[in-house]
């Protein structure tokens, strides 16, 4: 567990690096590229399923434990608690022995963060609609996929093929989505029933892997199925596990929300 001052001196040397990359991802589209054959009409269905999948949820919170390693070193291992609304609204605060010392809130338009040790407080606003984490958790993922991720659905980029077929390793099936003159954009692995997702892969421009999601706990909450153990990685090192204790859906949020106000 890192104690207080160690932790806040990791956020405040990470800060300035938060959201460079920031940007929009790709927003999903049904552009299958295939022709019409009995299974690419699947392919599409199960697609369909997909984007369809918890998509009347729109406001949920939650609260957890957030570990995240470097090459094997933990780097952070606290409380969190966060609260988020579809599509890019999204606020979390780490709990450093109980009190919520670090803030950082998005409402889609600007970027806050705060962060709070005695008398002393830091602030800063940074304008972006989708704030890239990958230079406090060392892995490039959006926020609006993390909002996706914690709401149990996937991400899926904007494609031109799609093809379904048996997982190599003998256990269900993988989606893989190609962009034209890119590639490989994203592969989705789901069970034999081709009811759950188990994992997801989403890959950059290179064909290199941006980062990978695994889903590894589900619980119903309110007539959603939901993630409560959730694991984020990539090739580089970079690991990134979040443990939620108590999940809340449904529920009223306001604007105010998902704006930080500098310290008076």
């Amino acid at each position: 567990m890192l104690n207080v001052s160690y932790a806040i001196i990791h956020f405040r040397v990470t800060l300035f690096f938060i959201l460079v990359g920031f940007g929009l991802a790709a927003c999903s589209t049904m552009t299958v590229g295939l022709s019409g054959k009995e299974e690419d009409l699947a392919t599409r269905n199960l697609i369909s399923a997909l984007e369809a999948q918890n998509d009347q949820l729109k406001n949920f919170k939650g609260i957890g434990t957030i570990k995240v390693w470097n090459h094997g070193k933990v780097q952070i291992d606290e409380r969190v608690a966060w609260v988020g609304s579809q599509p890019l609204k999204i606020s979390i605060a780490v709990l450093i022995s109980g009190y919520p010392a670090v803030k950082l809130s998005s409402d889609g338009e600007w970027f806050y963060y705060l962060e709070t040790q005695g008398d002393q407080s830091y602030f800063k606003k940074i304008q972006t609609p989708n704030a890239s984490l990958k230079r406090l958790i060392s892995i490039p993922i959006y926020s609006n996929d993390v909002i996706m991720l914690l709401t149990g659905r996937v991400p899926i980029r904007e494609y031109h093929q799609a093809q379904l077929k048996k997982d190599a390793s003998g256990d269900g099936y993988v989606l893989i989505l190609r962009k034209r003159w890119w590639g490989i954009i994203e592969k989705i692995y789901i069970d034999e029933s081709k009811s759950q997702v188990r994992q997801i892969e989403i890959y950059d421009r290179g064909g290199s892997l941006a980062y990978r999601a695994s889903f590894e706990k589900f619980k119903d909450i309110q007539g959603y199925r939901v993630p409560f153990r959730l694991k984020i990685s990539n090739d580089d090192g970079a690991d990134c596990r979040l443990e939620i204790d108590r999940y809340w859906a449904d529920i009223t949020v306001h604007p105010s929300m998902f704006v930080l106000n500098p310290p008076e």
